[in-house]
């Protein structure tokens, strides 16, 4: 708002000086608007201008600040919209019951959003457990089945595919073998790995 009364007020300003100017240098010269500045004389001057010279500066001052301010203003005022003031706004927040009931009601939001993110949070827990659980069982069936591949080959052969793996994967498949075989796979791979596969964890 600050901003536009600079802006109306300078406008005003230069508005009124260039009016002075276009009228004092068109009673001074011929015709200014075609760029004839030859001066005129006192004869050839229009009745307006020759009213005008007897005329105090007083009274064009009044002129300027009384009815030209207010035709000026006025005009200005049209383009402007109009200040409305919203009534249902204003006096449906001065109504106290109105005003606790929206806190209520933020407060019961408030609870549903919380309520909505526990479930998201109990439902993400419950399917990474499920999804654990699907992992857990479709390992230990691999386990079974590579011990069971294991105990067919030869020890060497085994042992030498089995320190490959890391340890906890090891550990898993020899503890699955049946016990003779595990020990001689034992036997075959280089001793600080059967000491790492067999540490307990």
């Amino acid at each position: 708002m600050k901003a536009k009364l600079i802006y109306i007020v300078s406008f005003l300003i230069v508005f009124l000086l260039t009016t002075g100017a276009i009228v004092r240098l068109n009673s001074m010269y011929k015709d200014i608007f075609k760029f004839d500045f030859t001066p005129i004389k006192q004869s050839e001057s229009n009745n307006f201008l020759s009213d005008t010279t007897n005329v105090s500066f007083a009274e064009i001052k009044n002129y300027l600040f009384g009815n030209f301010r207010r035709d000026v203003l006025d005009s200005l005022k049209s383009y402007l919209p109009p200040k409305t003031k919203d009534t249902v706004y204003s006096n449906s927040f001065q109504d106290s019951s109105l005003i606790d009931s929206v806190r209520s009601l933020k407060i019961a939001l408030k609870d549903i959003n919380a309520k909505i993110e526990q479930d998201v949070k109990k439902d993400t827990s419950q399917v990474n457990a499920a999804q654990t659980v699907k992992q857990d069982s479709s390992y230990n069936q691999w386990i079974k089945q590579t011990a069971k591949l294991y105990e067919s080959m030869d020890a060497q052969k085994a042992a030498k595919i089995i320190q490959g793996y890391s340890d906890n994967v090891a550990r898993d498949i020899i503890y699955s073998m049946r016990q003779k075989k595990a020990a001689e796979i034992l036997s075959d791979l280089n001793p600080d790995t059967a000491n790492r596969i067999t540490r307990a964890k």
